[in-house]
């Protein structure tokens, strides 16, 4: 249940308005002005401090006004003008990126929490890439000035270093993202965010802050991992150190904003797999193991000298990790629709892990030499191939992880409300799919570009929101234009062939199948279409059941 409240006003009654009233206040006397309050010398000086706009004292006709053709300053208002009373920015960071990296304080507290100027800054930066109308360029010179100016050394400065950090890695600004998350690493060690006392004693052990201090940790943690995907040669700054910080709870118990539970260690969560009956712990918990099986891949790609041993070790934990799972995290959706969003981004990043793993060590590279305009996402091994799998096999495995990120992200496809970190994956998913449509057969060709096409659709509608979304988008399409053209211009020659059911006889009937696909059967055993209905506008199936997915299908009922 969610316990959360919004206590921000809808976007038509108040979220809605701002812009007239702050640019046509002398104009509209009707409608409700706050007074507007004078800049201080300091802004940066009190939390939350609010500061002036500029108002244009020119009378304007409230006919102007619904008309469009009312004067607009032609400036962009500096940074050092922008004030933090927009509501509707920290209400967009909440109900779209907090879901993802939910380390701040629920949002029922968060006025309430009293964050720091330079984190409120933060927060507004991150709210105002999902609405087109409030550009963040300002909001990131602010941040960065606010950031790079003021000595504090404490969490809140930890958590912006990590919400800018995050938020210039979705805006494609790879060298920036980098070295912003390299001050919140540092200022984390720095207070031992990493150690048991620092957010564990005996009157806040249970508090929402505290648990929003566990949160930022490990949510370095993962983060640090996940910026590593690209680089070559990388030293895992938070997993070096050992696992001392208590596990977050789960979502429902933390956006109740009330006692947490009392919080568990990663010690219990692994030795799970010697309890006798299933234990169930957080989901963010799960996600935590799954980013760590992606580091030991990110690891075993780099080494120079991978035996066999290495190898099997880290396809064992990613089979273990989905065998181990009990039964109520095998879905990611609920009965009413409601996502689990760590749950969503554990088995992905399972699944990312396992292409990373498998498509260099395949025969997918060959058929896609050619089209790779963006390679940074694209996995390479420094060392010889190890003969533990064939190449087949690791292009199977490949082929079938990529085909559960599709079939994830079609369950909960909209990209921007999760975080900015499956654009890749996404990626490499379609590309992934995309060599495998050259290898299979002409009959299942509209399986692999329905795929191919769902990924690029996701990350057409994400690219309004990130960047990095946008040059992959092009990336991914540039490459399909190659791989797909010729395909469906064969496969579009002759369309009536494929919808005009052949003509059959009862011996037909009776006897033994021919190479057309059998009608689809209902689990009751009926059939799937009456038979009036041509086979021809199903499309053949690809997979029915793998012997190499260990991953049921998503049960979203």
């Amino acid at each position: 249940m969610d316990c959360s409240v919004n206590i921000y006003p809808p976007d038509g009654a108040d979220a809605g308005n701002h812009d007239l009233r702050t640019r046509y206040q002398s104009a509209v006397p009707v409608l409700p002005i706050a007074p507007v309050q004078t800049a201080p010398e300091n802004p940066s000086a009190q939390a939350g401090t609010q500061t002036g706009l500029d108002i244009p004292t020119e009378p304007v006709s409230w006919p102007a006004i619904l008309s469009g053709n009312a004067p607009v300053p032609q400036t962009v208002e500096p940074a050092s003008k922008l004030s933090l009373h927009d509501e509707r920015l920290p209400r967009l960071y909440y109900e779209n990126f907090h879901v993802a990296h939910p380390i701040l304080v629920p949002i029922s507290l968060y006025h309430d929490r009293n964050y720091p100027h330079f984190l409120q800054l933060a927060v507004h930066f991150v709210g105002s890439h999902y609405i087109a109308s409030v550009p963040s360029q300002p909001y990131k010179e602010q941040v960065v000035a606010e950031l790079k100016t003021n000595p504090d050394r404490s969490a809140s400065m930890v958590q912006a270093w990590l919400l800018y950090s995050l938020a210039l890695y979705a805006r494609d600004e790879w060298t920036e993202a980098q070295d912003a998350l390299s001050h919140s690493i540092d200022i984390a060690l720095e207070i031992g965010m990493n150690r048991l006392s620092f957010a564990s004693s005996a009157n806040t052990e249970k508090s929402p802050e505290a648990e929003s201090l566990r949160r930022t940790w490990w949510e370095l943690y993962v983060t640090d991992i996940f910026m590593a995907v690209p680089l070559k040669n990388t030293t895992f700054r938070c997993s070096a150190v050992a696992p001392e910080v208590a596990l977050p709870c789960e979502e429902s118990a933390y956006n109740c904003a009330g006692d947490i539970p009392k919080p568990r260690m990663m010690i219990e969560f692994k030795r799970r797999i010697l309890a006798a009956e299933d234990t169930v712990f957080s989901s963010f918990s799960y996600r935590i193991e799954a980013t760590t099986i992606l580091c030991r891949v990110l690891v075993l790609n780099r080494l120079r000298d991978c035996h066999r041993d290495h190898l099997q070790a880290v396809e064992n934990a990613l089979v273990s990790w989905i065998n181990h799972l009990p039964p109520k995290k095998l879905d990611i959706v609920d009965s009413y629709g409601n996502v689990d969003e760590m749950m969503f981004q554990a088995h992905l990043t399972i699944s990312y892990a396992a292409m990373l793993l498998h498509l260099p060590r395949s025969d997918l590279p060959s058929v896609l030499s050619q089209s790779q305009p963006d390679d940074r996402f694209w996995p390479r091994l420094t060392g010889q191939l190890s003969p533990t799998f064939s190449r087949l096999v690791h292009s199977i495995k490949a082929t079938e992880a990529s085909r559960r990120i599709s079939d994830s992200i079609s369950v909960c496809p909209n990209i921007s409300k999760h975080t900015p970190f499956i654009i890749p994956a996404l990626t490499l998913c379609g590309l992934i799919q995309l060599a495998t449509s050259t290898s299979h057969s002409e009959e299942c060709f509209d399986h692999h570009c329905n795929r191919v096409t769902l990924i690029l659709g996701c990350l057409k509608s994400t690219q309004r929101t990130w960047k990095l979304a946008e040059s992959l988008y092009h990336a991914l399409r540039s490459s399909a234009a190659e791989v797909l053209s010729d395909s469906m211009e064969k496969w579009n020659a002759e369309p009536l062939h494929r919808f005009t059911p052949a003509a059959t006889t009862p011996n037909d009937q009776e006897g033994p199948s021919s190479n057309a696909n059998p009608a689809p059967v209902m689990p009751d055993g009926h059939d799937f279409m009456p038979p009036e209905f041509s086979l021809g506008f199903i499309d053949p199936t690809c997979y029915n059941a793998s012997f190499f997915s260990a991953i049921p299908e998503f049960d979203v009922n």
